[in-house]
């Protein structure tokens, strides 16, 4: 998993709200442009505070739960019983570590790539609920045609991210003009716990049972999508940056 810390607040908000952390304060031309510019900013800035970093414990309980479940395929049961503890404990912390937001899961992409949000998605999935964001990454636009030198820019601007300096992550992006977008992903905290406490339980007596479980975990990943363009997150539509386009 990589640990990015970049700001979150254009995917949870209107896209019109700049991602904190990567966006640049840029002057307005009036005083009717100023206002707006500071309301909006006001804005992402409160975004930020609630939703601006990922769950470094729930990546932990991430990366948990799929290292158990490759350790019950191998027929490696204890290495699986402490690595399913780990996930439980991970997520008791990540429970309270003020990552987690509220989002429909209809609003969230089933996969990295690009696809339309459909207006008829099941209104089981309608409701909001809390996700931890475990993980975060910056890919290169679908619709540019990679090259090495493209290719090596995005590598490089994720490099920063993983240090923590997102201001030369931008400064990469910006001077190489890559188009780039930023994926989040996230798990479903409650569910995610509950699918863990399940794992828990079998892996004593029913490991397939147990496996079964921790699957249902990684199948729970949902991802979101904002669009950098030379280094700077773009307004789209708000469904798009809710993870879909």
């Amino acid at each position: 998993m990589k640990r990015t810390g970049l700001m979150l607040a254009a995917l949870l908000v209107p896209a019109i709200h700049a991602v904190p952390a990567l966006a640049q304060s840029a002057s307005t031309a009036g005083s009717a442009a100023g206002a707006s510019g500071a309301a909006l900013a006001t804005a992402a800035d409160t975004a930020a505070q609630d939703f601006g970093r990922l769950s470094v414990d729930g990546g932990v309980a991430a990366e948990d739960v799929s290292l158990a479940r490759q350790a019950i395929f191998d027929g490696d049961l204890d290495t699986a019983r402490n690595l399913i503890a780990d996930a439980a404990m991970a997520l008791e912390r990540a429970k309270v570590d003020n990552t987690a937001f509220q989002k429909a899961e209809a609003d969230l992409q089933p996969t990295k790539t690009h696809r339309p949000i459909t207006s008829h998605a099941p209104s089981s999935n309608a409701a909001p609920v809390a996700w931890l964001p475990v993980d975060g990454e910056l890919v290169l636009d679908e619709a540019i045609d990679p090259t090495p030198e493209k290719t090596a820019a995005v590598a490089a601007a994720n490099r920063h991210l993983r240090a923590g300096n997102t201001a030369r992550a931008s400064d990469v992006l910006k001077i190489s003009g890559v188009d780039a977008d930023y994926i989040i992903a996230a798990v479903p905290l409650e569910q995610t716990r509950a699918d863990v406490a399940r794992a828990a339980k079998f892996i004593k007596r029913n490991p397939y049972k147990a496996g079964e479980a921790l699957r249902d975990a990684e199948n729970a990943v949902r991802y979101a999508t904002v669009a950098m363009r030379g280094g700077t997150p773009q307004p789209s539509a708000q469904g798009q940056a809710s993870g879909g386009q």
